[in-house]
């Protein structure tokens, strides 16, 4: 029989929690559950740093960092008290202000009454009436001058919230290493194919996975630059249109916003013949330390009525192209053999 290699990672991932002297809080074996699959090797190197005693602070402050889905409460909390202070402060500002222009309207007021009077021959009346009101224009223009210097300083601060909540919230759907989108973004980009019931967007998706991940991830300091670049080669080859996530380790998800086979194939190869230029030298030796390629699974949305039937396609046709031997696309449902390449495999 075949083990269960999630049952045995979580297992793992259990008993490294309970050596560790860590808590089985669900967001301590998602952090750890991380570090131990490869998808963020700088979380691994800072666990490791804690020391021996890994304080559950300690654990959240990464966890802000790497999981920061388990603190959107929180962090939703203090971005609110944090608004809701600077905006008190603002009416109290405003507050000040108009007292201050009460009291100025009370000075003009004054010196309107002795102007009024037509007394003219008390010039000292007239004086002392002129020095209160240049007085008090010259005070008035000086507090409006502080009040919108702290009004700007209030504003900034409370853009400086906003552009924290957009970070926080993009990295919700961002992967921290290669800076494509996660699983969250490719189930949503599924849920909006499928929003309409028994008619989906007319699209394919692909899954992919590097075939010598393993071999790469064992030599030390090497996985996250070689992430990294494939992250960016991804960006400069795909559409704006297309939606192209990491999953996990080295398994990737796209979604190509086309119902043209022909185009999605021409995509891949793409892909596939860049990735092959991408160099791969080992940190000490330099030494060429192995060459990327890619197994593939695709599937077209209109050979699937359902999100689940989609992915379970292009989760097939990619076992199909992993059981080949990697480096090979499978495509499901294709039987027009001769418009597909020669190096494709193809499921049926």
């Amino acid at each position: 029989m075949q083990p269960n290699t999630s049952t045995n990672l979580a297992f793992r991932v259990a008993t490294i929690l309970q050596q560790l002297g860590i808590e089985g809080l669900p967001r301590n074996y998602e952090l750890v559950f991380e570090a131990m699959t490869g998808n963020a090797p700088d979380l691994a190197r800072e666990i490791k740093s804690l020391g021996a005693i890994k304080t559950q602070e300690a654990l959240d402050r990464l966890g802000r960092r790497y999981l920061p889905h388990h603190f959107e409460a929180g962090q939703l909390e203090a971005r609110s008290s944090q608004v809701q202070q600077e905006l008190q402060s603002i009416l109290s500002l405003l507050d000040e202000e108009k007292s201050a222009l009460s009291r100025y309207g009370s000075v003009i007021n004054q010196a309107a009454r002795i102007f009024d009077s037509n007394d003219l021959n008390d010039k000292g009346a007239l004086t002392h009436s002129l020095q209160s009101v240049s007085s008090a224009t010259h005070a008035r223009a000086a507090h409006s001058a502080m009040l919108a210097s702290k009004v700007v300083e209030k504003s900034q601060k409370l853009e400086e919230v906003q552009r924290e909540a957009a970070a926080a919230n993009a990295a919700r759907f961002t992967d921290a290493v290669t800076g494509l989108g996660n699983r969250r973004v490719f189930n949503k980009e599924l849920a909006r194919i499928y929003e309409k019931a028994g008619l989906p967007d007319l699209c394919g998706i692909a899954f992919a996975d590097i075939d010598n991940y393993e071999t790469i991830a064992n030599i030390p300091n090497l996985i996250e630059p070689v992430l990294k670049k494939t992250g960016e080669l991804i960006r400069a080859v795909f559409g704006k249109e297309d939606v192209a996530c990491r999953f996990d380790r080295g398994r990737f998800g796209f979604v190509f916003r086309t119902a043209d086979e022909s185009e999605i194939m021409r995509l891949v190869d793409r892909l596939r013949d860049r990735l092959k230029g991408i160099s791969v030298a080992h940190p000490v030796t330099g030494k060429q330390a192995a060459v990327l390629s890619l197994a593939v699974g695709i599937c077209m949305s209109k050979q699937a009525r359902t999100a689940d039937s989609l992915m379970a396609f292009a989760e097939q046709a990619l076992g199909m192209a992993k059981a080949s031997g990697g480096d090979s696309v499978s495509v499901h449902g294709v039987t027009n053999v001769a418009t597909v390449p020669k190096d494709w495999l193809i499921y049926r």
